[in-house]
């Protein structure tokens, strides 16, 4: 199980998200992510991920049209990947679509918002098991972002993998609205 870098970079792996949005209907929910963030995570001793701890900065610089919201992600100074962010009106859904210099194909996948809370989830195979994933973003206020990523055997019961901080640094000079 690759780790991921910080809460949008887990799309940069084009996984097959799963779930189904609530909340605002409004794409530029997502514009919060933009800016610079510092980030310290705790992975903790699981069947998909070993312990160990990381810091590191991210920055998502943001801009968005009438139905996308786009952030190009920049993890210690490198491009990791193009999250291209989209809500589905017909379908009353939001979704991405992570792209990077590595995509072989991409899926789109679904992005619960709910309030203060944005979840990202997706499920893999384990040999003949599914098992269900998911990230969890906790905005406290503008500049603090709680996150934590799980497992579920049965999609119910959670297990934490990592859980962390994301503080903002800086207050997204980066985002701009395309016309």
């Amino acid at each position: 199980m690759p780790r991921f870098a910080s809460p949008i970079a887990a799309f940069a792996a084009g996984l097959l998200l799963a779930g189904t949005a609530r909340g605002t209907e409004d794409v530029t929910v997502f514009a919060r992510y933009a800016g610079t963030w510092k980030t310290e995570l705790h992975h903790l001793q699981t069947p998909y991920g070993k312990a160990a701890n990381e810091s590191f900065t991210v920055r998502n610089d943001c801009w968005h049209s009438q139905i996308f919201y786009v952030c190009d992600q920049i993890i210690d100074g490198t491009p990791k990947a193009l999250i291209v962010f989209f809500y589905n009106a017909e379908e009353h859904r939001f979704g991405s679509f992570p792209i990077s210099a590595s995509s072989d194909n991409l899926h789109p996948g679904d992005v619960v918002v709910s309030g203060n809370t944005i979840t990202f989830p997706w499920q893999i195979n384990d040999n003949g098991r599914t098992i269900w994933m998911r990230i969890v973003n906790t905005f406290k206020g503008s500049d603090t972002i709680d996150f934590r990523q799980e497992y579920s055997e049965d999609g119910k019961d959670w297990k934490a993998m990592a859980l962390g901080v994301e503080k903002k640094v800086d207050g997204g000079k980066h985002s701009r609205e395309s016309k």
